[in-house]
């Protein structure tokens, strides 16, 4: 039997790091079949300065690693967002909260363009601050992320939401600006989630993946649930490597469970193809 594997959340850096060409490489030696590709803030790829052009060459980047994977016979979907750490970068180099918002804004709209035409998959990362912040920069990155949500519902455009880890907490919040804003739900993905976060994004039928550690596969992966993903989270640094785990991890890991009697393969197959299907709207491999 062919066991076939996809990575839900994936960076490359091509600039800095091994890139998309090495990445896929490795990752379809192991049964790879799918990668979400998702941008790093533009800065990683030598873009420092907060200009909007830089985050069109930013996607031109991004566009040429989708390329790659393609043509190295691995289905890939590709998301650039603003993610919350911008906020905070861009704040301690002296950018007002005023002049990051508008940057932000005509980072999204650019963003919608591109979706609109085809090019990219969907918007990610976006959401708020996993860490202590301001509470000035922790309402601007609300303020993106309920901008956001409303072009994922004008759009149907799917999103990679970086979040605070809070359980129950985190759930309810953005369930309700989902309900409020008549948000699809198949259009939220909750990206890196602990344990607690999985289990009530589960609750409220909320699709979120999980780190590929051996330890985070375990615990979450005999409960059999209908709407989780696995990630690496890559982040393709050569300065910390591994961090937070390879995208062949997912399927090392997974092989182990399935030998110990863990998980058997039907469920292993439904993460890694059907899930992957449901939510990037591909084919099948």
């Amino acid at each position: 039997m062919r066991k076939l594997y996809a990575d839900s959340h994936c960076h490359s850096n091509p600039v800095k790091g091994m890139g998309a060409d090495k990445i896929s490489k490795l990752f379809k030696k192991h049964g790879g079949w799918f990668i979400a590709l998702v941008s790093l803030p533009p800065y990683h790829y030598g873009l420092s300065e907060p200009l909007i052009d830089n985050y069109r060459k930013l996607v031109e980047i991004m566009l040429l690693e989708k390329k790659i994977v393609i043509e190295n016979s691995l289905s890939t979907s590709l998301f650039i967002g603003f993610h919350p750490a911008e906020i905070d970068e861009y704040y301690r180099r002296g950018i007002s909260l005023e002049k990051i918002l508008e940057l932000a804004e005509k980072v999204l709209d650019l963003l919608v363009e591109y979706y609109r035409n085809g090019l990219i998959n969907g918007i990610g990362e976006v959401g708020r601050q996993h860490y202590s912040t301001s509470p000035a920069r922790q309402v601007l990155a609300e303020l993106i992320l309920l901008k956001t949500l409303e072009y994922s519902r004008d759009y149907d455009i799917p999103l990679h939401l970086h979040l605070e880890q809070s359980g129950l907490i985190t759930i309810k919040s953005i369930n309700y600006y989902i309900e409020k804003l008549n948000v699809p739900r198949r259009n939220i993905l909750i990206h890196h989630v602990n344990y607690d976060t999985g289990y009530w994004s589960e609750k409220y039928n909320l699709w979120h993946s999980i780190p590929a550690k051996e330890r985070d596969i375990e615990k979450n992966i005999v409960e059999k649930r209908e709407y989780i993903l696995i990630e690496s989270d890559y982040i393709d640094d050569p300065k910390r490597p591994g961090v937070s785990s390879y995208p062949w991890d997912i399927a090392i890991n997974l092989e182990k469970f399935i030998e110990r009697n863990i998980v058997d393969q039907n469920t292993v197959d439904k993460i890694m193809i059907d899930n992957i299907v449901k939510f990037y709207r591909v084919n099948p491999p």
